[in-house]
């Protein structure tokens, strides 16, 4: 990429006088100097324009619509904000597209009554979809308002969700996905194939692909995934991506192998995601001279610290080895976090820690049998 740091108002007018004689005035005020002043400012913001067409045309360095424009190349597309849809609960039926609110203060949302699902004992169940797409609408449980007047109505709650929402896919998320799809050739069923499907679904950050023989045998094949905010996934994400990869069929609750979805005939696929494995970590930090009750002071930052790591080790989950065999490998390094802690400017040295009670790093499970994803614990903090 060509360098334009070097342009700035000043650079500019200086080269343009150098090349005027100095036989002439050209100080600060002088006629030259006043008339080649405003054309520098002009070259700079021409130059500033320059330097932004550069970078948005990068998939490396482009953001937002220019990043779009970028991965529709290789028919890639962001994954736009989707609305949540959870279940409502009601004493009455109630009519379709009544609106609703939650009961908490700046943070409520609208949800919309949908299709009837059910009735028991005397509760009628709904679809409320959320007026506001993204997760925020996965969050609220408890009793709602309503806002369309329903006479007879004196319950309403919103359950359990039923479709999460997700929020638009973020730069990073898509620019990966974009370079991704270089790495191997998506044919026919193979592991780059799962992999880019399945993580243009919404609601989906990573995934781990094992095929049949590390499965069930021939003809199987298992995909684990997180969420989009890398955690295990919603039972609603997990449904969702099966029945867009290989739904089952007639009722039945086996993936079917018939070729229904993504997955080729032949192909049954299963989705499942990943079980978190809590880190408690006790540690003994010596804080410097200056810093008093240190442990106290400064436990949510050494946490926030030790957070920071652990994300980066859950942004590798879905990373096969360069092996020959599909293998996933997950360790958290004892080292990593004496690193992570010690970017506190106070504390000058951490000592003995501990990882649920050893002192060794944590290799983590990545089979298919069981696949996990670490998660923050308790932190004891014995300060020096």
């Amino acid at each position: 990429m060509i360098d334009f740091s070097n342009k700035s108002r000043k650079q500019i007018q200086d080269e343009m006088l150098d090349q005027v004689s100095d036989d002439l005035d050209k100080r600060q005020g002088s006629i030259i100097q006043t008339a080649l002043g405003p054309v520098a400012w002009y070259l700079e913001g021409t130059y500033l324009d320059l330097d932004k067409i550069q970078k948005n045309s990068n998939p490396k360095t482009a953001k937002g619509e220019s990043l779009d424009l970028c991965v529709i190349t290789r028919n890639i597309t962001r994954n736009p904000a989707k609305p949540a849809v959870r279940e409502g609960q009601f004493n009455i039926q109630i009519p379709e597209g009544s609106l609703f609110k939650t009961i908490n203060g700046a943070d409520s949302l609208i949800f919309e009554s949908g299709s009837f699902r059910s009735e028991d004992a005397g509760i009628f169940y709904y679809e409320l979809t959320c007026k506001t797409p993204g997760s925020a609408g996965n969050d609220y449980i408890g009793p709602i308002m309503p806002i369309t007047a329903i006479s007879g109505l004196t319950s309403a709650y919103i359950g359990k969700i039923l479709v999460a929402g997700t929020d638009e896919e973020k730069d990073d998320s898509l620019r990966d996905r974009y370079f991704k799809s270089f790495d191997v050739a998506s044919f026919g069923g193979n592991i780059a194939a799962y992999r880019n499907v399945i993580l243009a679904i919404a609601g989906v950050g990573a995934v781990q692909v094992y095929p049949s023989n590390s499965w069930k045998g021939g003809g199987t094949v298992l995909c684990s995934i997180l969420g989009d905010d890398l955690k295990p996934a919603l039972p609603a994400i997990i449904e969702s991506v099966q029945n867009i990869i290989c739904p089952p069929e007639n009722g039945e609750e086996r993936p079917s192998a018939n070729g229904y979805g993504m997955a080729p005939i032949g192909a049954a696929v299963t989705i499942t995601t990943a079980e978190e494995l809590e880190l408690d970590i006790t540690c003994n930090i010596q804080f410097s001279n200056a810093v008093q009750n240190g442990v106290e002071l400064y436990q949510k930052e050494i946490e926030e610290k030790i957070q920071e790591y652990l994300q980066e080790v859950k942004e590798s989950w879905g990373a096969p080895l360069k092996t020959h065999v599909v293998q996933y490998a997950l360790t958290v390094y004892v080292s990593r976090i004496i690193y992570s802690i010690l970017q506190i400017p106070d504390i000058v040295n951490v000592s003995n820690v501990l990882i649920n009670g050893s002192g060794e790093d944590i290799d983590l499970v990545e089979t298919a049998e069981l696949q996990q994803i670490p998660v923050l614990g308790t932190v004891v903090i014995n300060g020096g």
